[in-house]
């Protein structure tokens, strides 16, 4: 089975859907390639770099790894065109995220702290803190250059635990004038 151009670009989104969670570079290459009649590598990175320019997925520092995750761009598009890709296709992609666990799935209190791209060498620092899988808590601080990004991430998610303290004790003061 060939792809058209069209078709592996939807193929992509399909995928990165099916994750909770941005996607390594790698692990979207061990995805994506497994038949080099759907897509080769050189077909993915050319597919990722237009879809990137084009604003429906993002790339992202994740757990030290340059990721990519869907843009709500990319999320609204995989909604209309996710049938173009084929059925054998979107079983497999399924079938083989089904089978991944996460820590983000198995672990329904986890915390995450990812590096995100602002802007031409400006990144941010994001704090997630879920609870029973649902967001208790969700902080961005720009912080500069990706290193810095990075080691703020760091030391955001070490001291996740004071810092969700810190703010309902400020709340819950700022609550009594």
């Amino acid at each position: 089975m060939f792809l058209e151009k069209d078709e592996m670009k939807f193929a992509i989104l399909y995928a990165l859907r099916q994750y909770p969670h941005p996607l390594s570079l790698t692990r979207i290459t061990e995805l994506m390639t497994w038949d080099e009649n759907v897509m080769s590598y050189f077909d993915l990175t050319i597919m990722l770099s237009e879809l990137i320019e084009d604003g429906f997925i993002d790339r992202v520092y994740y757990r030290d790894e340059e990721c990519v995750r869907l843009t709500g761009k990319g999320v609204d598009a995989d909604g209309f065109f996710s049938g173009r890709v084929p059925p054998s296709i979107r079983a497999r992609i399924r079938s083989v995220a089904s089978r991944e666990e996460f820590d983000e799935k198995t672990n329904p209190n986890s915390i995450t702290a990812v590096t995100e791209p602002l802007g031409e060498g400006r990144y941010m620092a994001a704090l997630t803190m879920l609870d029973r899988g649902e967001p208790m808590l969700e902080l961005k601080i720009d912080a500069g250059n990706r290193v810095q990004a990075g080691r703020t991430a760091r030391l955001l998610k070490k001291n996740a635990a004071e810092i969700y303290k810190y703010i309902c004790k400020t709340l819950d003061e700022n609550g009594q004038d």
